[in-house]
């Protein structure tokens, strides 16, 4: 059965009733740092994801839960106890009536482990559950970036990657690719980038500065993953059959400022630098081995095609970025690169014209050259 639109209005209703009935009684307190919460969840207009999600329920069946209350408890389950899987998020809902009546629910009907667990396919637009396939080759748990320098980044693995991939994408500059992702993303566009902008939170929309830099997220020291055949068992040790991967988009990466190794994603965000609170444009996983340069490539790509609300002036990253390639596909876009130049690299940058850069930014005229 098709999900029915709830105001935001009844939703605040809703809360004002179960908090009176609940919590009025000198029984179960309200902690003062508890309000921030409360007060997040009474300001934000979550009620459209129904609508976004609607024509992925069935016009025959059971009646849904509320796909906003649903989201909204899994945004709640990210503000106060992000560490907890489902089973245990609905275990704490129980436990603490408070996550209940702001997720949307009344404290004795909350639903189970399975309704979240078939609510997240209508997120993701895919039949896969990952971005990649989950049987890999031995050798993928053994894949390592290299090592940087103190306070530096891991060198590209493979060197000319980022020259050929942006080639690439050029060559297929105007072709949308879908991502599984995109209902996410027109709803973050569309219930929060848009109030965003028209708070004036994310600067000149006509002119709009974007910055780009990665971070890496540990999801699990590391790569869990089971065997495919019963070499184990027949007592061969050298075994080379492929194996399944629990997070097969997950990989080893180097934390530079950590300086250690670890498994899990590289978080990519394009983030407004107009903004004093350097909103998020843009969030975006890759595998924790990759570049920043290869996820600014394919994150800068993706959101420029997705987009809507403005179009771009300037673009300022890092001396990760500084590559002839990063330069070539910022210009296609009509942008303006304000990039730190690499220390790592020797060799003077052609302009096509009278001056010549050295590797430390300093020009000189290409007559005066001895």
């Amino acid at each position: 059965m098709k999900p029915n639109l709830i105001p935001h209005s009844s939703y605040q209703d809703f809360v004002i009733n179960q908090l009176q009935e609940h919590y009025s009684g000198g029984i179960l307190v309200i902690h003062k740092n508890q309000w921030p919460l409360i007060t997040k969840l009474w300001i934000t207009d979550l009620s459209h994801i129904t609508t976004t999600l609607r024509p992925f329920y069935g016009d025959k069946g059971p009646k849904p839960r509320d796909p906003a209350s649903m989201f909204r408890s899994l945004l709640v389950n990210l503000l106060v106890r992000p560490e907890l899987s489902i089973t245990q998020w609905v275990e704490e809902m129980h436990t603490v009536p408070l996550y209940a009546i702001l997720s949307g629910f009344e404290p004795g009907d909350i639903p189970g482990v399975g309704t979240f667990l078939d609510f997240f396919p209508r997120l993701w637009d895919s039949e896969n559950k990952n971005a990649t396939r989950k049987k890999k080759s031995k050798k993928f748990r053994k894949r390592k970036p290299k090592k940087g320098k103190k306070g530096e980044k891991a060198p590209i693995n493979k060197p000319g990657r980022v020259e050929r991939l942006v080639q690439w994408i050029l060559s297929r500059l105007h072709q949308k690719k879908e991502l599984p992702s995109d209902r996410l993303f027109d709803f973050f566009q569309s219930q929060f980038l848009t109030i965003s902008a028209k708070l004036g939170l994310l600067g000149d929309m006509n002119k709009l500065n974007v910055a780009g830099d990665g971070t890496p997220i540990e999801t699990s020291a590391r790569p869990r993953s089971k065997s495919t055949c019963d070499c184990r068992a027949q007592g061969l040790a050298d075994c080379h059959h492929p194996r399944l991967y629990s997070q097969p988009d997950c990989d080893s990466g180097w934390d530079s400022s950590r300086e250690k190794y670890f498994n899990g994603y590289h978080l990519y965000m394009m983030n407004a630098s107009d903004s004093p609170n350097d909103l998020p444009l843009y969030p975006r996983l890759h595998p924790a081995s990759s570049h920043d340069s290869v996820s600014f490539v394919l994150s800068s790509v993706e959101f420029t095609q997705r987009f809507t609300l403005g179009t771009f002036d300037k673009i300022l990253l890092d001396a990760a970025h500084d590559a002839e390639a990063i330069y070539r596909l910022i210009d296609q876009q009509n942008q303006e690169p304000i990039i730190d130049l690499n220390k790592r690299s020797k060799k003077n940058m052609e302009t096509g014209g009278t001056f010549v850069f050295r590797p430390k930014g300093f020009p000189y005229a290409r007559t005066a050259r001895k």
